[in-house]
C-alpha cells in the first residue's frame, strides 16, 4: 500500500479549489470582457449622437438662452434707472445678481466648441470605413479597459489611456488607434490576495455594467440617437424644424432687446 501522508490531502483540496476559481474567473472574464465592449460601445454612440445634436442645434439653444439672459438683464436694468439709478449703478447691480448664470452659459459654450471640434474631426476622416475603425477599437477596449483589471494603479494608468481611445474612435481617426495599439502597455502582476477576492470584483464589475448599460438604454440620448439613426435612412434632416423654429425665435428676441435698448438710452 503506497505511503501518503495526510499532510497532502488538503493540499490536494486546495490545488483542486484553486484550479476551479482559476477556470470561473477565466469564464466570468470573458462575460465581463464582452459586456465592457458592448456598454463602452453604447457610452460612445450616445456620445456622438449627443456631438451631432450639439453641432446642429446645441449652439442655437445657447444662443436663445444667452438672449432671454439678457432680456431679463436688461429689463432689470430698465426697472432701477426708471426708479432713479444711473445706468452704471444699474449695470452693476445686475451683473452681480446673473453673474452665475453668465458663467454657466459660458462653460456650455465651451462644452458645445469641444462638442463640434470632436464632430467635424469626424466628418473629416473618411479614409477607413466606420466597420475597420470599430474592429480596431474593440480590440483596444480588451487590452486596456481599467474594469478587466483589479490592480488601482493599473485602473488609473488604464484609464488615461481609455480617453485617449474613446476620443480617436469619435473622432474616426485611424491612425491614432493604430499608434495606441503599437504601445506597449506594461503588465503588473494582480496584488489582490486571493482568487476568491479576485472573483468577487469580477463578479461586481459584471453588475456594475449591467446597470450602467441599462441606465443609458434608458436615457433620452439612446432615444436621440434611434431618431438620427431612422432619419438618417430616409435621407431626412430631423434637426431642421427646431432649427427654424430656433432661429425665429432668435431674430424676435434680438427685436426685443433692439427696443430694451432704445427705451435705456431715452432715459
Amino acid at each position: 500500500m503506497p505511503n501518503v501522508s495526510l499532510e497532502t490531502i488538503p493540499a490536494t483540496r486546495d490545488e483542486k479549489r484553486k484550479k476551479r476559481l482559476q477556470e470561473t474567473i477565466q469564464r466570468k472574464r470573458i462575460v465581463l470582457e464582452q459586456l465592457v465592449i458592448k456598454t463602452e460601445l453604447l457610452k460612445n454612440s450616445l456620445e456622438m449622437a449627443k456631438q451631432e445634436y450639439m453641432v446642429k442645434v446645441g449652439s442655437l439653444f445657447n444662443k436663445d438662452n444667452q438672449l432671454d439672459l439678457e432680456i431679463i438683464q436688461l429689463r432689470n436694468i430698465l426697472h432701477l434707472m426708471e426708479q432713479g439709478k444711473t445706468h452704471e449703478q444699474a449695470v452693476n447691480e445686475i451683473a452681480q445678481t446673473y453673474y452665475a448664470e453668465q458663467l454657466d452659459l459660458e462653460r456650455e459654450q465651451e462644452r458645445i466648441r469641444i462638442e463640434e471640434e470632436i464632430y467635424k474631426k469626424r466628418e473629416s476622416h473618411q479614409e477607413e470605413p466606420i466597420g475597420t475603425i470599430k474592429k480596431l477599437w474593440k480590440k483596444l477596449i480588451a487590452k486596456f479597459h481599467p474594469d478587466l483589471v483589479q490592480d488601482s494603479d493599473e485602473k488609473q494608468k488604464r484609464d488615461t489611456i481609455m480617453k485617449k481611445i474613446n476620443r480617436a474612435y469619435q473622432e474616426g481617426d485611424y491612425e491614432q488607434l493604430k499608434r495606441i495599439d503599437q504601445e506597449n502597455l506594461e503588465e503588473h502582476e494582480q496584488t489582490v490576495g486571493t482568487l476568491e477576492e479576485i472573483l468577487i470584483r469580477i463578479l461586481r464589475e459584471i453588475m456594475q455594467h449591467e446597470e450602467q448599460y441599462k441606465n443609458l438604454k434608458n436615457s433620452e440620448w439612446y432615444d436621440w440617437m434611434k431618431k438620427i439613426e431612422r432619419a438618417k435612412k430616409k435621407n431626412i434632416n430631423i434637426f431642421a424644424e427646431t432649427e427654424k423654429h430656433l432661429l425665429n425665435d432668435i431674430v424676435a428676441k434680438f427685436e426685443v432687446i433692439k427696443d430694451l435698448k432704445k427705451q435705456i438710452d431715452a432715459i
